[in-house]
C-alpha cells in the first residue's frame, strides 16, 4: 500500500513575520526531506552524491537575481 504523499503545503504569516528567518527554515525542511530521501533510497554513496549535485545544477540553473524561481 502506498503512502499519503504531501502534495501542498500552505503556510501563513502574519506581517510582522521574519521572512528570512522563515525561509531559513523551509530550506532547512527541505534539506531534512532529500537527506531522508537519500538514506531510503539504496543508492549508493556515489549516486547519492550525484543526486544532491543535480539538484544543485537544477537549483543554480533556475536562479535569477539570487532567487530560484
Amino acid at each position: 500500500m502506498k503512502k499519503n504523499l504531501v502534495r501542498n503545503v500552505s503556510v501563513h504569516i502574519d506581517d510582522g513575520a521574519d521572512l528570512n528567518a522563515l525561509a531559513d527554515m523551509i530550506s532547512d525542511l527541505h534539506a531534512d526531506i532529500i537527506e531522508r530521501r537519500l538514506k531510503n533510497s539504496g543508492l549508493s554513496p556515489k549516486q547519492q552524491a550525484e543526486v544532491i549535485d543535480r539538484i544543485i545544477e537544477n537549483l543554480k540553473s533556475r536562479e535569477q537575481n539570487g532567487l530560484i524561481k
